[in-house]
């Protein structure tokens, strides 16, 4: 009797004080004693003997993060996006306690959660408007949390087959698909790499493979049985030929060709992937000859596609790598001509390049790389204005005026900083003093109304 009432008086105590304080004296109490610390720990952690995973528990919380109903049972009206985003709170709360557990080695508890969180997000997808993404990124999270759970070597395997066998399941359900969320075959993968029997996880996905309605799906599958029979130490060589027209694999098969010292094989591989590519892939099949062509120490080939990759393919590449390789095996007699074929390349083009232009500097070739540098905007002048100056000052201080008054023109607090900015600049060129006094005198009375600029122009 004493013992009811003692706990009855604890009970009222904890419901009428601050969580804060609760937590404090929980926190500092378990400090100090170690009994109490194994004991609260015991009576607080979920019973977890690591041999099921208790799904259908979780399943149901999770779904009540979708509950829109009222206190009488009914459908109450509700925003889409508003529900989305309670939903997503709700479930990343379950996570994170997931994630907690996680630290206590209650692994079970964790998959269950994270499964059941996975699993109730494309069930309930037509039920909120999640465009804002924030499902698709707890999601994400969920399956992360399995793929850490089947890597983690202390987790027994049988939560390891519970999860192995939920994604073999969940990752045939094309619901997840219809709904962007992909990364169901990624928890999968992790499983069949990590867990999975090898002939059968090959059933499963030449099976895939043969049922894959699109190109792009295929391809990705195709991949996924080459990374996991190489992850088993597998021959791919047939599963690549196969496969061969198939771009990605194709410099899959290059890669190893290449590793392997085979670099006759790769080039011939990297040859045949040109002729097919379309306009992106010709330009890394390009740059993969280029790699070839360099470690066979193949000069005659090397030049011209260095060239070729900087004139025609400069967007999708280091320039400055290439740049150094083309300067490096160029013969001095022939490096003049080499930069000339390059410039007047780039100089043709509408587009100012930084490149262009730091090749133009490099080189001294002031009044090219002045006449480029206006094709760009004013940025491009400014960067190299001190080896600019002493050859085109006039030019360049008529440059900035120019700039100045289309920016006074533009009404925001942006361009006004920018105004003060170049007319600052103007005032340490020769005559720029007398320049930016007339300026501002003009702005003052043109656009007195403007406090916020006046303001700006105080400190010129």
């Amino acid at each position: 009797m004493v013992n009811n009432m003692i706990k009855q008086e604890i009970i009222e105590l904890l419901e009428h004080s601050e969580q804060e304080t609760i937590f404090s004296f929980i926190a500092e109490y378990a400090e100090g004693d170690k009994r109490f610390y194994e004991k609260i720990k015991e009576a607080l952690l979920p019973d977890d003997d690591e041999e099921e995973c208790d799904l259908d528990y979780y399943r149901t919380k999770a779904e009540e993060c979708y509950d829109f109903s009222d206190h009488n049972g009914y459908r109450r009206r509700y925003d889409y996006y508003e529900a989305a985003y309670n939903a997503s709170s709700g479930l990343n709360t379950m996570l994170g306690d997931a994630s907690y557990l996680e630290k206590q080695g209650k692994y079970a508890n964790v998959a269950a959660i994270a499964m059941a969180v996975a699993e109730v997000i494309p069930r309930n997808y037509e039920n909120v408007d999640d465009s804002m993404g924030r499902l698709g990124g707890t999601f994400d999270d969920a399956i992360e949390l399995l793929c850490n759970i089947i890597k983690n070597e202390n987790v027994a395997d049988s939560v390891k087959k519970e999860i192995y066998h939920w994604s073999k399941k969940e990752a045939n359900n094309s619901i997840y698909l219809s709904y962007g969320l992909e990364n169901i075959d990624t928890i999968y993968e992790v499983c069949c790499e990590q867990f999975g029997e090898t002939n059968e996880v090959l059933a499963e996905l030449d099976r895939k493979i043969n049922e894959a309605k699109y190109g792009y799906d295929k391809c990705k599958i195709v991949l996924w049985k080459i990374r996991f029979m190489r992850s088993r130490n597998l021959d791919i060589h047939d599963v690549v030929q196969t496969y061969l027209d198939m771009d990605k694999v194709r410099k899959v098969w290059f890669e190893q060709l290449k590793d392997e010292g085979k670099l006759d094989e790769a080039l011939q591989i990297a040859e045949q992937g040109l002729k097919i590519a379309d306009q992106q892939g010709k330009n890394d099949w390009k740059k993969s000859m280029f790699n070839i062509y360099l470690l066979q120490g193949d000069i005659a080939n090397l030049l011209p596609m260095a060239e070729d990759l900087l004139v025609h393919s400069r967007w999708n590449f280091n320039q400055d790598e290439i740049y150094q390789v083309l300067k490096d095996h160029t013969p001095a007699a022939n490096w003049q001509n080499t930069i000339e074929r390059l410039l007047a390349t780039y100089e043709k083009g509408h587009d100012y390049d930084p490149f262009a232009a730091h090749i133009m500097h490099e080189h001294h070739l002031w009044q090219r790389l002045f006449d480029y540098c206006k094709k760009g905007n004013i940025t491009a002048v400014e960067k190299y204005e001190n080896d600019l100056i002493p050859h085109f000052e006039k030019d360049i201080l008529e440059l900035y005026h120019t700039n100045v008054e289309k920016q006074a023109l533009v009404t925001d607090s942006s361009a006004y900083e920018e105004v003060a900015r170049m007319l600052k600049k103007m005032r340490t060129f020769a005559d720029g003093n007398e320049l930016v006094d007339g300026l501002l005198e003009k702005y003052r009375k043109t656009y007195k109304r403007r406090k916020n600029m006046m303001y700006v122009l105080k400190g010129v």
